[in-house]
């Protein structure tokens, strides 16, 4: 899953990928660093940390400069608009050129939660580093338009000098010169009703669990401690609803040992389990 990821980015021109967090200017996104065992403690030090993501990590707030949501499904979307906003001024060839007038920025910034201002706030810290680096999640690797969003992401290496990080060590990649046609980014799926995201389980309790907001509590119509069935596409769960006040946001945590090969945001049904 990452490796295949990981092999449509152009790695012909030089050692793109990095091992190392050193960075004056480090873009995370695509997951929740508090659910990665250790991540937090490798991320102090580094002082212009941008983390977008859907959705906010309260263990973020004192480690990032700026941390923002964007709504399920528009990774394409917001990573084509922030490319946009940091390199469209430069010598850029005329395919790209093509891609960033075609986009519709309106449309994605509406539909994604990410504003203009927003964008130049990035760019401005952008503008003063000097090795930035990009930190991307498994919402990249098992999303449905990964091929385009990593066409996307050579740009960010090709104009802007990013090199991108790997936190598995042990993943091997062949150099590979990949030339991706940029396709104009779809229209973004609406994730309407109940929100769920499996992501990796702090402790084997948690995999009991669905943990959630005061406002997914009150659009799933369900209360602190009931005994639910979870209902995706593919799985059904048995979770205890635990109300977190400190999340935001109607998307609720669904801890898992182990994702599947999918994106890991679901649209979910949720039914009350009899006592």
């Amino acid at each position: 899953m990452i490796e295949e990821f990981l092999s449509l980015l152009d790695s012909q021109k030089g050692d793109i990928f990095t091992d190392t967090l050193k960075s004056d200017f480090l873009l995370i996104m695509g997951f929740m660093p508090s659910r990665e065992e250790g991540m937090l403690a490798k991320l102090i030090g580094n002082d212009n940390i941008v983390y977008l993501s859907v959705i906010e990590d309260k263990e973020m707030t004192n480690v990032s400069k700026i941390q923002s949501r964007y709504e399920a499904g528009s990774e394409e979307g917001v990573l084509a608009i922030l490319a946009k906003e940091l390199f469209s001024g430069r010598n850029i060839d005329e395919k790209t050129a093509n891609f960033f007038e075609n986009l519709d920025d309106g449309y994605i910034s509406a539909e994604s939660n990410v504003g203009e201002e927003e964008l130049k706030e990035i760019n401005k810290i952008y503008k003063k580093a000097k090795n930035p680096l990009l930190m991307l999640g498994h919402d990249f690797y098992n999303h449905p338009r990964k091929e385009n969003i990593a066409g996307i992401i050579n740009l960010f290496v090709k104009y802007g000098n990013f090199k991108v990080f790997i936190q598995d060590t042990d993943i091997e990649i062949e150099k590979n010169s990949i030339n991706i046609e940029l396709e104009d980014v779809t229209e973004l799926n609406s994730f309407d009703g109940s929100v769920v995201y499996v992501c990796p389980a702090k402790d084997m309790d948690e995999q009991d669990l669905l943990i959630g907001s005061p406002q997914f509590m009150t659009a799933a119509k369900i209360k602190d401690g009931d005994d639910l069935f979870v209902f995706t596409e593919n799985t059904e769960y048995k979770r205890k609803f635990v109300l977190d006040n400190e999340l935001k946001g109607t998307v609720a945590l669904l801890p898992s040992a182990n994702g599947d090969e999918s994106y890991y945001y679901k649209i979910a049904k949720i039914i009350k389990r009899e006592s």
